[in-house]
């Protein structure tokens, strides 16, 4: 990496960048460095989370999650309601977990009526000046210079064709773009973009992160519940689209989109008016719903997650992102991209249906046909839209392309699970619900 300026395969799990800064601090690795030692022989149970240097960030709505007793995971840095209604901290155990009932409600919440999730730990990258267009023109694969108002999903791609982020853009102005990343991102990303910028490209860069905070609101009665808070005219709103509105004094700016699959939007408003956006919210009857119900939600929806299903080492024509490509566009790894679309690609990413409810996939677990290993597991969780373990994986190429689906074994602790294969979403696969907000 020092010498040629890149990696020779995909090393996110080593790179410093992982880390924010308020864990390169001595208190901060004073308390980690033991626990991580101490902790190197356990056994890794899935879910488990480092008990030292905790704290370290608080989110704009803190002090809420305390009393709608949140179970807290750690992100970079930061503190994320992973469940509700939490008595004691989740059970360490490869079996069901203990919260798996309540992920449920949370679910179900989304699914029948309206649930409002805190998105505010996104990275948010402020990217402006008069080369703002051309710049991310370049540096992203889909058309960048779509008028005031587009909300555009994109990846990053690396000269290899790589992706090295994948990312929602909100267009503001003519010169000015929000780049939302993921919240472990914001540090690669920043110095990704920042490394590709000089002089001549007249743009700023900017980490904006903690100036803003993201409520999602979303289900089939997301609409009327920000009606009730005070919005206005927002049934207009077009998918992917974003607008300002005007919350009875609050500010906000409103997005269409949705991470899991249901009617809904993205607000997102300064940090210090988050507490009483959500306040307005709650009172009108969303329910607070946490980061597991939004992964079991955006898995059955096949929707990707950068660091499992998408690295470096993962191109878009393998995981179907060919609708974040602009050919028209110059980016950054069009050329081996081109190069990778002429010759017949060796996977695919698929969803996998188990049979048996009390499968427990957790991601990385080998897939079979008949006696022969073709694929991996990438991310794996319960669809409780479908009643039924799904797992996103890839798996080989002629295997996805088969028409229909297709069965195959998933290797959970050396027990095979049976499964049906699928190349699109398993659960509203046509997206008729995340368009029909009314």
């Amino acid at each position: 990496c020092i010498i040629k300026g890149k990696m020779p395969m995909d090393l996110h799990e080593a790179d410093p960048k992982r880390f924010p800064s308020c864990l390169n601090t001595e208190k901060a690795l004073t308390d980690r460095v033991p626990e991580v030692l101490g902790k190197h022989y356990e056994i890794s149970y899935p879910g488990r989370q480092m008990q030292s240097a905790r704290n370290l960030r608080a989110g704009p709505l803190a002090a809420i999650w305390k009393r709608e007793r949140a179970s807290l995971d750690q992100v970079y840095g930061w503190e994320r309601p992973a469940f509700f209604n939490s008595a004691k901290p989740a059970d360490l155990t490869f079996g069901r977990p203990d919260w798996f009932e309540q992920v449920g409600q949370e679910v179900m919440a989304a699914h029948r009526r309206c649930a409002v999730f805190d998105q505010s730990t996104l990275g948010k990258i402020r990217v402006c000046g008069a080369g703002a267009e051309d710049f991310l023109d370049r540096m992203c694969t889909n058309n960048m210079r779509r008028s005031p108002g587009a909300v555009i999903y994109t990846v990053m791609l690396n000269e290899q064709g790589g992706i090295e982020s994948d990312l929602t853009c909100q267009r503001l102005s003519d010169e000015e773009y929000l780049l939302f990343v993921g919240t472990g991102s914001i540090r690669r990303d920043v110095t990704w973009l920042t490394r590709h910028a000089d002089v001549s490209d007249r743009v700023s860069i900017e980490d904006v992160t903690e100036r803003w905070a993201v409520l999602g609101v979303m289900g089939p009665t997301s609409l009327d519940t920000l009606r009730r808070s005070g919005a206005e005219d927002l049934d207009s709103l077009p998918y992917f689209r974003h607008r300002p509105v005007h919350l009875d004094g609050i500010d906000v700016r409103a997005a269409r989109l949705s991470y899991i699959g249901e009617a809904g939007c993205e607000i997102t408003c300064r940090a210090e008016d988050a507490q009483e956006l959500y306040k307005r919210l709650r009172k009108q009857g969303a329910v607070p719903a946490g980061l597991y119900a939004q992964t079991a939600m955006r898995i059955e929806k096949r929707y990707l997650s950068y660091g499992h299903d998408l690295d470096t080492d993962v191109n878009p024509l393998q995981v179907g992102l060919e609708n974040t490509i602009d050919w028209t566009s110059r980016f950054i790894g069009q050329e081996s991209l081109l190069k990778i679309g002429e010759r017949e690609s060796d996977r695919s990413m698929v969803s996998i249906v188990l049979a048996c409810p009390q499968a427990i996939p957790l991601g990385n677990e080998p897939i079979y046909l008949e006696d022969r290993l073709v694929g991996m597991t990438t991310s794996a969780g319960f669809g409780y839209r479908i009643g039924s373990p799904i797992a996103l994986g890839f798996v080989d190429a002629t295997i996805a392309a088969a028409p229909g689906y297709t069965d195959v074994q998933v290797d959970i602790a050396r027990e095979l699970y049976q499964g049906k294969l699928c190349s699109g979403p398993v659960f509203d696969p046509d997206g008729m619900r995340i368009r029909n907000w009314r």
